[in-house]
């Protein structure tokens, strides 16, 4: 009976273990994303097949975001900017030509060179430092 129990104790460690979710990295202010970051690619899903991006995302310490490069669905270069503030650990940033309205993003993994955010339009944004 105990072989029994210990065997049953590990298949459900190991089931519960494989459907616990990454994390988000908290955010406690905006020094942690400030700089200019290479979106290189954005996917529905974590693992999911990758759509190309070729446009920069510069995080000003003022609390603006500047995008720029080629827009995809535009099919032209252009140049956004918005505001943006770290709330509750994730980016909150003004919803382009929704007045009033936010995105949110969750920093899904970040390291010195990379990071990933989860949420806006897209779903996750896999970004490098330049």
């Amino acid at each position: 009976m105990k072989r029994f129990s210990t065997l049953t104790g590990i298949a459900l460690l190991a089931g519960l273990s494989a459907g616990t979710a990454v994390a988000d990295v908290f955010l406690k202010d905006a020094s942690e994303i400030v700089g200019t970051w290479q979106l290189e690619t954005v996917s529905s899903s974590l693992k999911g097949p990758r759509i190309e991006e070729n446009r920069t995302w510069d995080f000003r310490a003022d609390g603006v975001i500047v995008t720029s490069g080629y827009n995809r669905h535009l099919k032209m270069n252009d140049v956004h900017e918005w505001k943006y503030q770290i709330v509750n650990g994730k980016i909150s940033a003004d919803d382009p030509g929704r007045p009033g309205k936010t995105i949110d993003y969750a920093v899904q993994e970040k390291s010195a060179d990379s990071m990933i955010l989860k949420g806006g339009i897209e779903g996750f944004y896999f970004f490098k430092k330049r």
